[in-house]
């Protein structure tokens, strides 16, 4: 069975980004990019948009990793 992640599209990334979504996140690496995105687009050194590029791309790469997560935060996909 093959390790899926949400749809880029579904508004739930940029909640993660913003801390929106306040969860215990286990994933540690997870965590520390959301933080990292989070000041750089206060910073105004990256935009939305990528933003939830890297942490798209990140969360497909680890998908079983960040499982445990997605699944807290998006709840079905």
């Amino acid at each position: 069975m093959a390790v899926t992640i949400p749809d880029k599209e579904r508004p739930e990334w940029r909640k993660m980004i913003d801390g929106e979504i306040e969860i215990k996140y286990r994933n540690f690496i997870l965590q520390m990019q959301l933080t990292q995105m989070n000041k750089a687009i206060k910073l105004e050194q990256i935009t939305y948009a990528q933003a939830i590029d890297k942490l798209y791309i990140l969360c497909d790469k680890y998908a079983l990793a960040v499982q445990s997560d997605l699944k807290q935060v998006f709840k079905t996909w």
